[in-house]
């Protein structure tokens, strides 16, 4: 189990925990005497736990065909051929970031 796994899979549960016991039907943040505003700005900054896990899943369900790891080994044997795959995979990345961020904004 590789570190990525770790990150996604226990830091979206974490997430979520903190989104349930932060809920405003519950009041714990407005019934705060101090620090509330703090809380409430890791709440919101956690969200990105949750994101990067939904754009890297998302980036291997899109691309399952490749195996990237041969890609990117065939890449690393020029400088340019490693260029070009950096890009691509950054392209395709931030086109999902972008869905992503359209889909969740207000």
């Amino acid at each position: 189990m590789r570190f990525r796994h770790i990150y996604m899979g226990v830091g979206s549960l974490l997430v979520i925990l903190i989104w349930l016991l932060t809920d405003p039907d519950m009041g714990i943040i407005s019934n705060m005497g101090f620090g509330a505003s703090t809380v409430a700005t890791l709440v919101i900054l956690l969200k990105s736990v949750l994101y990067v896990a939904v754009l890297h899943l998302s980036r291997k369900a899109l691309s399952d065909y490749l195996d990237m790891e041969t890609v990117f080994k065939k890449a690393m044997e020029t400088s340019e051929g490693a260029g070009r795959a950096t890009m691509a995979v950054s392209i395709m990345m931030l086109a999902i970031a972008v869905v992503m961020f359209a889909a969740t904004s207000n």
